[in-house]
């Protein structure tokens, strides 16, 4: 018996619902009202003789029909007031069945108009906030080609003149034009950048999901990346050993672009030692670990893994949260002049989520990093 069962049968000698915090109220199993305390009565403005004459379903939504599933669960409920009483009012409802002579539904109800008003305000500026950001982002999706053609015939000018398109240059010249085919190029990466991270937040991204030949993309990433990965002395491994299916189902475009930034961001961050890309499946357990919701009938090697670890310096904790997140610690970024990098992280992490699969980063001091993922390679219902 709880604490509420007891003091509505001790009533009768002293009305100690009286000095319950909340509003209380007491029904038939039938739904007819049985007893309301003193605080009830003044929350609804109500006489006794005017609430013994109401339905729960004129006190407020769902009547009834809300408090016989609420007294058969702990849950609670959130209901606006049906009565007129010139604001808009909110109740939190919680009901339990309880034996008395015969079976009733006490039930307690507390004004919560304040939270609840609170609560719509702050979802409304958050619509209104996420309606603003996919304006923005589709406004600037949709001008991409006006902002980045300017940029393109400066680096392309800027170039052809290095070559003596234009003439003869001095060297006073030479080094002026190299500044700007430099700056014009990591402008143009930036902007490029930011457009595509654009594009994902306001769910402009073309992708199309079909099966295609997971080695033959390895393959030509591999052919790619191991050039630039010997100009800098460093050993490039694709391990693809555990790899048991070569056909997949994903969107080629996005799974190829999320490789081949890892593995370059990969080069960029080893001076010396290896990158090593492995390709496996995990297992139920692990998938059930990182948060994957994995169904009875889901056939063998349904999932792809793929990490590529390096041995560069690592990644300090500070950079290391957030670090899929580019607008969140965007002053460390512009002081690193990381800012593409970050945008190129927050796109493939999205693009993670496009192909229905988590990314994630491990690091340890002065041993290198690590950059995995997981997707689904099947085409079935996760």
């Amino acid at each position: 018996m709880n604490i509420l069962s007891w003091l509505f049968k001790k009533r009768r000698n002293n009305d100690a619902l009286g000095y319950y915090p909340d509003a209380v109220l007491v029904i038939s199993l039938s739904g007819e009202i049985l007893y309301a305390n003193e605080r009830l009565l003044n929350l609804f403005r109500l006489s006794e003789d005017q609430l013994f004459e109401m339905e729960l379903l004129d006190l407020f939504d769902g009547g009834y029909s809300l408090i016989s599933n609420l007294a058969k669960s702990d849950d609670s409920a959130v209901v606006r007031s049906k009565l007129n009483l010139g604001e808009d009012l909110f109740f939190e409802i919680k009901a339990s069945e309880f034996e008395d002579i015969e079976d009733k539904i006490i039930i307690t109800i507390r004004d919560v108009s304040n939270s609840q008003k609170m609560l719509n305000k702050l979802l409304f500026e958050h619509e209104y906030l996420n309606k603003i950001t996919k304006n923005r982002n589709t406004f600037l999706s949709k001008i991409s080609g006006e902002i980045t053609s300017p940029i393109h015939s400066i680096n392309g000018f800027s170039q052809a003149i290095l070559e003596g398109l234009g003439g003869d240059v001095n060297e006073k010249q030479e080094k002026y034009l190299k500044i700007i085919n430099k700056n014009s190029t990591q402008l143009l990466e930036l902007i490029t950048s930011l457009i595509e991270y654009s594009k994902l937040e306001s769910g402009m991204w073309d992708y199309e999901f079909k099966n295609f030949d997971f080695v033959n993309l390895m393959t030509g990433l591999f052919n790619e990346y191991k050039p630039k990965a010997e100009e800098k002395k460093l050993i490039l491994n694709f391990d693809l050993n555990s790899l048991g299916k070569r056909t997949v189902y994903s969107d080629e475009a996005s799974l190829k672009r999320i490789i081949a930034t890892l593995v370059q961001n990969a080069i960029n961050a080893t001076e010396s030692g290896s990158i090593q890309v492995v390709v496996s499946h995990p297992d139920n357990e692990f998938l059930e670990v990182a948060g994957f919701n994995v169904p009875e009938n889901m056939p063998e090697k349904a999932y792809l893994m793929i990490k590529v670890n390096d041995t560069g310096a690592g990644i300090s904790e500070a950079d290391l949260n957030n670090i899929f997140e580019p607008y969140s610690n965007i002053e460390r970024y512009i002081a690193k002049k990381t800012v593409t990098k970050s945008l190129e992280l927050g796109i493939i992490y999205n693009l993670t989520k496009i192909l229905k699969g988590r990314m994630w980063a491990e690091t340890e001091s002065l041993k290198g990093s690590t950059f995995g993922f997981i997707i689904p390679i099947e085409r079935f219902t996760i």
